[in-house]
């Protein structure tokens, strides 16, 4: 059995990837291929990281995982789900695929690595580990509005974006030679593929044709009845997400040590809010950025797609020259609230 292990990175469509497959089990199995298992309450088997990782994140408090002995336990209940699955597969069944964008978003050492690799290496014959990279200026922004949305942060953008070119950067997934050098020096460069997050590189123009492409080793794949998710894990709008940041303190994601009930509670009504007008940068705030990870992105290039054309990832004429975050309009700000606290006065 050929294990098939996407590991992100971050806002590089995960969330569409891992329901998507989640949903098509009969057409997955036509195919040779599962969507595995892994003790995880949501289709991301985000427990493959808070099990080996030596820190432990907000998220894995939200889930239980508050020890090095919650760890261990849940490394044996994740094997054993695993194991069994593998058993109640049909014959025909030779690839199985498992899906994490926070091994590269949160699992920050080599050490972890070599854990994960010692946990899945028993179960599988072979494993081909698959990563999407994408040029960082979106990436920041994109994760930008996670944090609003989740309330990790009340940063403004320029603020977040010195964090993330700075001493403690939240997005360490980023510097791409740093991170993918822990995976080839626990897993080898031959494990390695590694994808760019752009539709002109994608086969089949899509993200999912793509990865489904790349996990089955096939492209000429007929996806006419793959149900496509319809989960939409879209920022919200550059309003929303001003408001979001204002908002933030007073409901912030953790409360004394702990997941905030009240934030879980508001989380449903967010992803409710608008998608239009898209936050937007500024031109200069994107070649910064870019310029700061110029080093890295070359190597990157060098290592896994020589024959493109450099830059890897081309300059931005289509970025203004004054963006859009941290506008927000007093009616935006009182529709943005009013959409919150009506559930709770129904």
């Amino acid at each position: 059995m050929k294990l098939v292990l996407h590991i992100g990175t971050p806002k590089t469509a995960s969330t569409l990837l891992q329901s998507s497959l989640e949903a098509n089990p009969e057409w997955l199995s036509r195919h040779g291929a599962a969507y595995g298992r892994a003790c995880s309450p949501y289709s991301n088997h985000l427990t493959l990281c808070f099990a080996v990782s030596p820190e432990i994140s907000g998220l894995a408090l939200s889930l239980g995982i508050d020890s090095e002995a919650a760890k261990v336990e849940l490394r044996h209940r994740i094997t054993a789900e695993i194991a069994a699955h593998l058993a109640e597969l049909p014959p025909h069944v030779d690839r199985y695929i498992l899906s994490s964008e926070n091994l590269t978003g949160n699992l920050f050492d080599a050490e972890g690595i070599a854990l994960l690799r010692d946990m899945l290496a028993p179960l599988f014959d072979e494993i081909e580990i698959v990563a999407y990279v994408r040029r960082q200026d979106d990436a920041i922004l994109s994760m930008y509005a996670e944090h609003l949305r989740q309330g990790f942060s009340s940063a403004p953008f320029d603020a977040f974006v010195d964090k993330c070119c700075g001493a403690g950067s939240p997005v360490l997934y980023l510097y791409y030679r740093r991170e993918l050098m822990k995976w080839i020096e626990v897993w080898g460069r031959a494990a390695l593929t590694v994808r760019l997050f752009d539709r002109s590189a994608f086969t089949g123009d899509d993200v999912l044709s793509d990865f489904l492409s790349a996990a089955l080793g096939r492209s000429d794949l007929d996806l006419s009845d793959f149900v496509r998710s319809d989960v939409d894990n879209r920022s919200r709008s550059a309003p929303v997400l001003e408001a979001l940041r204002r908002l933030q303190p007073a409901i912030p994601f953790l409360a004394h040590g702990k997941a905030n009930e009240l934030r879980a509670r508001l989380t449903p009504y967010i992803y409710d809010l608008p998608t239009e007008p898209r936050p937007v940068m500024a031109a200069d705030q994107a070649q910064a950025i870019m310029h700061h990870f110029r080093i890295a992105n070359g190597w990157l290039q060098e290592t896994f797609f020589p024959d493109r054309p450099a830059p890897l990832f081309p300059p931005r004429p289509d970025l203004p020259a004054q963006g859009n975050l941290g506008v927000l309009s007093d009616d935006d700000y009182a529709e943005i609230v009013s959409h919150l606290l009506l559930p709770a006065l129904r």
